[in-house]
């Protein structure tokens, strides 16, 4: 059930992914539309969540976009939330899904579609972003492809050792939930996909603006990662390093969303640069 927020008209609503290798899974998404997208094409935002959580957990950060101006569409990812199938690798067919809903409305300025995602979702966005063609990018503590695969080779380790305890891992683990419930991870397809992957040549591709936000003690994804990201995007990119919180801070940090939104909402107040000559301006902020 969409969330009920004052001044902003919310729409549960529920479309194919674009994925032609699998069964194209219903994803379950929500829409926040603002009162200006009754009177004009307003830009628009896809909001992507992190492993093994869901879009609900980013309602207040959508809300407050929308009050902004923003249409935003918040995805559940296939496997996840409300969203059919698996996690089976090749995700950012998810995020193209989003951004061509979003192109088809006549509430949206097609060539103002930005997006925000928070860890597996950052690494997805990277991705998906030379084929959507974003105008901007928000990445919160963007997880790699290493991230994935040593993860997935700790849950190999805990199937093979059945008195592990859980609690004492560091980093993610794959919830197993009850059957047929989300999460839903196909493993073995998984690890091949993450095997063919390498987040810096996706970063090179990207020629948007891009700010990423991430937290120096960030236990689950290195900062470093990050720093390596921020030298190899094509585009403008701005690294903003927390000296505090930790992986899943700065995603529900209300400053974070404000600083976040100022930041899209100056972007797109620019005049459109051309793709062929991009501004490559690598810098770091701290907070």
């Amino acid at each position: 059930m969409a969330p009920i927020v004052p001044g902003i008209e919310t729409r549960d609503i529920l479309f194919a992914s674009h994925d032609p290798a699998s069964s194209r899974p219903m994803l379950a998404a929500t829409l926040y539309l603002p009162a200006e997208a009754d009177a004009c094409r307003v830009p628009a935002l896809v909001v992507g969540h992190g492993a093994g959580s869901r879009r609900t957990r980013h309602e207040i950060f959508c809300a407050e976009a929308a009050r902004q101006g923003l249409v935003v569409l918040a995805l559940d990812f296939r496997g996840h939330g409300d969203s059919e199938g698996s996690a089976d690798g090749p995700m950012e067919q998810d995020i193209l899904a989003a951004v061509q809903v979003l192109r088809e409305m006549r509430e949206v300025n097609p060539k103002a579609i930005c997006y925000r995602g928070s860890s597996m979702a950052g690494f997805y966005g990277l991705v998906a972003a030379p084929e959507a063609r974003f105008a901007a990018m928000v990445l919160i503590c963007p997880a790699s492809e290493r991230v994935f695969l040593d993860t997935l080779d700790r849950e190999d380790a805990t199937d093979r050792d059945a008195n592990t305890d859980r609690d004492d891992e560091e980093g993610p683990h794959f919830p197993t939930p009850a059957p047929g419930e989300p999460p839903r991870w196909e493993p073995r397809a998984l690890r091949s996909y993450f095997e063919s992957q390498d987040s810096l040549d996706s970063a090179s591709r990207v020629l948007c603006p891009v700010l990423i936000i991430h937290a120096r003690n960030d236990d689950v994804v290195p900062f470093d990662h990050s720093l390596l990201l921020v030298r190899q995007l094509a585009g403008e990119a701005t690294l903003v390093a927390l000296p505090w919180g930790g992986h899943s801070t700065a995603q529900h940090d209300p400053d974070i969303h404000r600083q976040s939104l100022a930041w899209l909402k100056q972007i797109l107040g620019r005049p459109p640069r051309s793709p062929a000559a991009p501004n490559v301006t690598g810098r770091t902020a701290r907070i």
